[in-house]
């Protein structure tokens, strides 16, 4: 693991919009934890979505955790339990608030980026491929802990 100060302007635009996107969009008492930074193959637990971004910013963001976190911040957030296809639906709704709010949080310094739909996957996944993957652990009250997980790519020139 490297230190944060090995990432670039875009990489770092990239991981302070995340955070700022989780501080508005999770409602919930929650702790963003020290990002750390990986270089290797990333493991991820039963359930995860991820977007990808196109632009200025190419990367994908994973947010990672297990179907119980994901069904107890369905519920925290809007007060029913949430099984199979609505559990799969919030999931992705979940990826697109939180990626169109890092759009926005981009957009307001000069970079244009857009989103692509929503991929929701279950089971074990290793993925392999990725230059750089900036962990982000988030621990939700009353849900448990998740991954923000930032796969980044080499920044377009425009």
């Amino acid at each position: 693991m490297e230190p944060m100060l090995s990432l670039n302007p875009s990489e770092s635009d990239f991981l302070t919009c995340t955070i700022d996107s989780l501080r508005q969009v999770i409602h919930i008492s929650n702790t963003i934890e020290a990002p750390i930074l990986c270089n290797e193959t990333a493991l991820l637990t039963d359930m995860c979505v991820l977007v990808g971004f196109t632009g200025e910013i190419c990367g994908r963001m994973l947010i990672d955790g297990s179907i119980q976190s994901f069904r107890r911040l369905g519920e925290m957030m809007f007060g029913m339990e949430l099984e199979g296809e609505m559990l799969h639906s919030f999931v992705g709704e979940i990826a697109n608030m939180v990626a169109g709010s890092i759009c926005t949080f981009i957009s307001q310094k000069g970079r244009n980026v857009d989103i692509t739909p929503p991929t929701i996957m279950e089971g074990e996944i290793k993925l392999f491929g990725f230059v750089k993957a900036i962990l982000v652990p988030l621990a939700i009250d009353g849900v448990g802990k998740m991954n923000i997980i930032l796969l980044v790519k080499e920044e377009k020139v425009v």
